[in-house]
């Protein structure tokens, strides 16, 4: 058995990242993302997600690709105002990947109904692109509620 105690390779100098400059820029992302569902801009919301992300509504199939993923947030928005808040929990940021857990809170007001008050957790994955900025990978999340009814789940 051989053992090489002490023994360390220099990280590769594309290795070598700024934490909190990364930590930084996910959050302004995140805050990005927000601003824009607050807003009711579907193109501004869809900015915020990689040509390939996927992103998983609950009781919805994925939604593959960022053409699909502003369809549907322009189809979703166009029958509901929503406003949003989020409460990150946990970043982690391992080289050009990263994950956010968190809590919201969202309020849909459809156009003809009443509003409706949504709270639950959500994991979003975050990649980091090649001008170096970070955009959403993966994004899924959940309420903390029992499953929406079938008049509920009347979305795009």
């Amino acid at each position: 058995m051989l053992t090489f105690a002490g023994c360390r390779t220099a990280p590769h100098p594309e290795q070598k990242r700024d934490l909190a400059a990364d930590t930084t820029a996910i959050n302004a992302l995140l805050d990005q993302n927000i601003a824009a569902w607050n807003s009711n801009d579907a193109a501004a919301v869809t900015a915020t997600f990689a040509d390939d992300a996927i992103l998983m509504e609950p009781s919805q199939a994925a939604i593959e690709g960022k053409q699909a993923i502003q369809a549907w947030y322009e189809a979703f928005l166009k029958e509901n105002a929503v406003k949003c808040a989020i409460t990150p929990l946990e970043t982690q940021v391992a080289g050009d990947w990263a994950y956010v857990r968190g809590n919201y809170t969202t309020t849909f007001t459809p156009k003809s109904g009443k509003p409706m008050e949504v709270s639950g957790k959500y994991l979003d994955i975050v990649k980091r692109q090649p001008d170096g900025s970070w955009k959403n990978y993966r994004g899924m999340l959940n309420s903390n509620g029992p499953p929406p009814s079938a008049a509920e789940r009347k979305k795009p």
